[in-house]
């Protein structure tokens, strides 16, 4: 099992680890995760994260969900269109090391952690889509479609979710996959995943 880091729930609320604003956006600089490292681990207790459009859920020994939204609120756009799509589907990780605490704001909560997709998903996106998306987060806020990030917007699920992140201490899976309704609108036909 990895080992579980000392999460001090105070933190968070320090001023000292808050950015008075969220930090320029930086999604020119891809940056490509490596696989979680399962190797001697059982895979029923290593802890990873799936989206499907509705829920964020935390697969682990000890599951938990928090309801999330991605792309626009008129769920107009696909998964490929650059500015406006939900993530994209595929495999990210996502690192507790690049949780962000931030003044609290509409736009962005009071947190958000960088995904990076492997390179399995930047092959998908390049050879379907034509274009790689960037600078995808999982944040707070109140704002329903903020393009290509995953929102948790109910502030008491941002917060256990970054708490339960920021426990865990390691990086962890996330896989964005649709399923339903949203499947249908967001997936790009021509390239299922």
């Amino acid at each position: 099992m990895p080992e579980q880091s000392e999460f001090d729930p105070s933190a968070i609320n320090s001023p000292r680890n808050r950015l008075s604003a969220p930090p320029p956006d930086t999604s020119e600089d891809l940056v490509i995760g490596e696989p979680v490292d399962t190797t001697g681990l059982d895979a029923m207790l290593v802890a990873r994260v799936t989206f499907d459009g509705y829920k964020l859920r935390w697969v682990a020994a000890q599951p938990k969900e928090w309801s999330a939204f991605s792309g626009l609120a008129d769920e107009s756009a696909r998964e490929s269109k650059q500015d406006t799509g939900p993530t994209p589907q595929g495999h990210f990780t996502i690192d507790p090391a690049d949780i962000q605490y931030l003044e609290e704001g509409p736009d962005w909560g009071s947190h958000r952690v960088r995904l990076q997709p492997l390179a399995t998903t930047v092959t998908r996106m390049r050879d379907c889509f034509k274009l790689i998306r960037t600078g995808m987060y999982i944040h707070g806020g109140d704002a329903t479609g903020t393009k290509g990030c995953i929102e948790l917007n109910n502030d008491t699920e941002e917060k256990a979710f970054f708490e339960a992140l920021a426990a865990y201490g390691s990086p962890i899976d996330l896989e964005v996959k649709y399923t339903g309704a949203r499947e249908r609108a967001y997936e790009e036909a021509a390239c299922p995943y």
